[in-house]
């Protein structure tokens, strides 16, 4: 097994088995299959599950440098793109203040805001958001239609 750290981000490669990027201290790992499909392992408990199933699991990726993250599973395939959007419109409409703010950080360092303009619109006007991520959402969300 090889253990190392890349970009602050711990990948662990097991003989014969494709990539992981660990997502927490619990053991919690991100790995694609050899048909492309991203999967999360359990250390704990040593179950499997499709990540586009249990997205919450893998918020603490946003807690990372978005060019880290998004430069170590870009290079694994380009199925993690839509694993990363899926993630972000996730982070968005979820609960609270901090999963968004996170979300809205990576949008804010240059990942693409394509597939994401209904959600920004709809945080641009929600009153039971605060008024810094409405108007972080508002900025990405005339940005992104200036480009188009």
């Amino acid at each position: 097994m090889t253990d190392m750290l890349r970009g602050g981000i711990r990948w662990v490669y097991p003989a014969g088995e494709n990539r992981r990027i660990v997502v927490n201290e619990r053991g919690l790992a991100l790995v694609e299959n050899g048909a492309g499909e991203w999967l999360i392992y359990g250390a704990a408990d040593a179950q499997v599950h499709t990540a586009a199933d249990h997205l919450a699991w893998l918020l603490p990726l946003l807690e990372r440098r978005p060019a880290d993250v998004v430069a170590t599973l870009s290079s694994a395939s380009p199925t993690s793109e839509t694993l990363l959007l899926a993630l972000l419109r996730f982070a968005l409409t979820s609960w609270g203040h901090y999963w968004p703010g996170l979300a809205l950080t990576w949008l804010e360092s240059g990942w693409p805001t394509t597939g994401l303009l209904d959600v920004l619109a709809e945080m641009r006007s929600n009153p039971q958001l605060p008024q810094p991520l409405r108007h972080r959402a508002l900025r990405l969300w005339r940005q992104a239609r200036t480009e188009v």
